[in-house]
């Protein structure tokens, strides 16, 4: 009897997702909307309140099952012409799903999906704003605001010029060959007026990771330049002004943020909250010690963050309220104050302490560490737009575990 060739047989790709070879079943799609109750959705399938009630309590200490989110999908499988699906699958995020199994015994089962990571980076050349230079390199929000959150303390976002350039480097996620989000920042570049701002990824053991500038400083210093992003503007620190609504010259102790109502408003440093109250022409305002030199002050607030009261400690770049027009004034915007050991003082000419640089050998480390990142930076060309609607650059990749 001859014997069967195995280089012969003829080997069929599967169509595979959620671990099953899914030509298998029919498939369900259902977008979750509100008011829609899990309980109605499986009874509809042929589940009875008992099988019901088995599932919830499997999935107790494994997925919340009130944690659904409206617009998201719950996908049933079903084999051939059964009646009731074999399986429910919900993905709370790209990175995992959850596995229900709608037949005894049952079971609910948090899948974990491997990730690959790439090293990809990004630059731009700003025509209009730093905002739009963001978008036509297709970046995520999350990436945008982590470089801005990086950056701002030594980028001023609220004077933009066109012509500045930026250059990122950073981990981007990918399951099944898709791009579904991002990592760390290892490195980013700001370059206005031939003047460069470097913000460098360094992790020192046990810490959690951390971002200094090209001489070793923390890279967020000790102050924002503006408790209001992506705003104008609209009226500076001045002892003479001309007051839009009284009509008289009074001191403007402060500086105007225009932005939209809802804006968030975030504390520049970190500190306690001290005061948080509506009064007179301020409006509505939260004022903030951080430390017995500095307090900074936010007016005419449309409402309060929540949590926000006297007492609460405070982090930099924490929301605090939402830019409104209470109080004397002409619209919406955030009134800025700072003071300096009990004196308001104007904050764009203030020169605020730097914070100190890391030294001695681990000082050594992160010059290696930042050589090698600048390597990487310096490889990245400020691209054209044609270049840029390619997407990412991509520099090399590597595996992470899922």
């Amino acid at each position: 009897m001859a014997k069967p060739q195995l280089d012969a047989l003829a080997i069929v790709p599967q169509n595979m997702r959620w671990g099953f070879a899914i030509d298998e079943f029919q498939v369900e799609e259902l977008e979750l909307r509100s008011g829609d109750i899990l309980g109605d959705i499986l009874l509809k399938r042929g589940l009875t309140y008992p099988q019901i009630q088995q599932l919830v309590d499997q999935s107790k200490g494994v997925f919340n099952i009130t944690s659904f989110r409206m617009g998201k999908n719950l996908n049933f499988l079903t084999r051939g012409d059964e009646a009731i699906p074999q399986f429910m699958i919900y993905e709370p995020s790209p990175y995992e799903y959850i596995l229900f199994n709608l037949r005894e015994p049952f079971t609910v089962e948090v899948v974990k999906r491997d990730v690959q990571t790439e090293i990809v980076a990004a630059s731009g050349v700003l025509e209009t704003n730093f905002w739009q230079a963001l978008v036509d390199n297709d970046l995520s929000d999350e990436l945008a605001d982590g470089m801005i959150d990086l950056l701002a303390s030594s980028v001023d976002f609220y004077h933009q010029k066109v012509g500045d350039r930026f250059k990122v480097v950073f981990e981007q996620h990918y399951v099944e060959g898709k791009a579904v989000g991002t990592g760390k920042i290892l490195a980013a570049v700001y370059e206005r007026d031939e003047k460069e701002s470097f913000a460098f990824n360094f992790e020192k053991e046990g810490e959690k990771t951390n971002y200094y500038d090209f001489e070793g400083r923390p890279a967020r210093k000790a102050f924002l330049k503006s408790p209001v992003k992506f705003s104008r503007i609209s009226s500076r620190y001045n002892l003479n002004r001309k007051h839009p609504i009284l009509g008289y010259r009074r001191a403007h102790r402060g500086t105007d943020y225009a932005a939209p109502t809802g804006t968030p408003i975030m504390a520049v440093a970190e500190g306690t909250v001290t005061e948080a109250c509506r009064r007179g022409g301020n409006g509505i305002y939260v004022k903030i010690r951080h430390d017995g030199t500095y307090s900074t002050q936010y007016l005419h607030m449309s409402r309060y963050a929540k949590g926000i009261r006297p007492g609460v400690r405070v982090a930099q770049g924490q929301t605090i309220g939402y830019v409104g027009s209470t109080g004397l004034s002409t619209g919406p915007h955030c009134c800025f104050r700072f003071w300096k050991n009990g004196v308001e003082v104007d904050h764009l000419r203030l020169n605020l302490p730097q914070p100190k640089p890391i030294s001695g050998e681990l000082l050594e480390e992160f010059k290696v560490a930042r050589d090698e990142l600048l390597k990487l930076l310096n490889s990245v060309p400020y691209r054209t737009h044609e270049e840029i609607a390619q997407g990412p650059q991509g520099l090399s990749k590597i595996h992470t575990e899922p």
